[in-house]
């Protein structure tokens, strides 16, 4: 059960904010075959209705997935499994901006199927610029590694880093056209392209977040977050910002709870 405190906190990490502007985004969910009857259900019921396009990115030979009412890229020459997520993903990134009318979108979202995203805040974020952009929560790995955004909090990239990825998928970036760990080789990809990972930090907080709300509530960090991570924590509501973007691990469960509360007025 949420008890009155968490359901305040509820509210307060998902405060949306409107804004008059328009970013086009089209969202793309990474999936599995097997989940497309629960998790990808949940998101297509909840915040993927507010893209201004959405598709399911699957990667399987099961015709069986074909009736499904949710909005699918099959890809069929990769395996269904998280070892080919960067294939997956740079295959997808690949028939996108390739396809009859490719940049009928100024952002592509990438997100798991268990990550919620506040679209209006994310909205907000946005906005149209001649420069390559990539926003989303960056690690900085503590072994001297290079920044990455993280695959699990969601990242965005603008159409000007699209088309500068486009040529180069099959050259420069080919030795990260590989199995391996979707959200690095994207990261290396883009930072070899000279495209800026940016992370929408918001005064002391992150505003794209790789784990899930009590996690950060409760400051109960996994390690790994806090090798990775670059600010302070802080427990409470104190823990993120009141224009938090996105929250990795969500159950169905959350997500139904979020548009619940936060979207009730709407629905009156």
């Amino acid at each position: 059960m949420v008890n009155l405190q968490l359901a305040s906190f509820l509210l307060f990490v998902s405060c949306i904010h409107f804004i008059s502007s328009h970013q086009r985004i089209y969202c793309v969910i990474k999936t599995f075959g097997q989940n497309l009857a629960t998790r990808a259900l949940t998101v297509h019921q909840t915040w993927a209705n507010r893209c201004d396009k959405h598709v399911f990115l699957i990667a399987t030979n099961l015709t069986k997935w074909n009736n499904t009412i949710l909005p699918i890229l099959n890809l069929f020459d990769v395996g269904d499994n998280y070892v080919e997520l960067s294939i997956k993903v740079f295959d997808a990134i690949n028939l996108i901006i390739q396809q009859p009318q490719p940049y009928d979108f100024d952002w592509l979202l990438m997100a798991d199927d268990d990550t919620y995203i506040i679209m209006e805040n994310l909205r907000q974020l946005l906005y149209e610029t001649s420069e390559p952009l990539a926003f989303g929560h960056v690690f900085a790995p503590n072994n001297g590694a290079p920044v990455h955004l993280s695959g699990g909090a969601g990242y965005v990239i603008n159409t000007v880093a699209l088309k500068r990825m486009l040529p180069n998928l099959q050259t420069t970036c080919s030795q990260w056209y590989v199995p391996g760990m979707e959200d690095v080789y994207v990261s290396r990809c883009l930072q070899h392209l000279n495209v800026t990972l940016d992370g929408a930090i918001d005064g002391l907080h992150h505003r794209f977040f790789p784990l899930e709300l009590l996690s950060l509530y409760y400051m109960e960090y996994p390690q790994w977050y806090l090798d990775y991570n670059t600010l302070k924590t802080y427990p409470g509501f104190d823990c993120c910002s009141t224009q938090s973007i996105s929250f990795h691990y969500m159950t169905r469960e959350w997500m139904n709870l979020i548009e619940w509360t936060r979207y009730l007025d709407e629905t009156k």
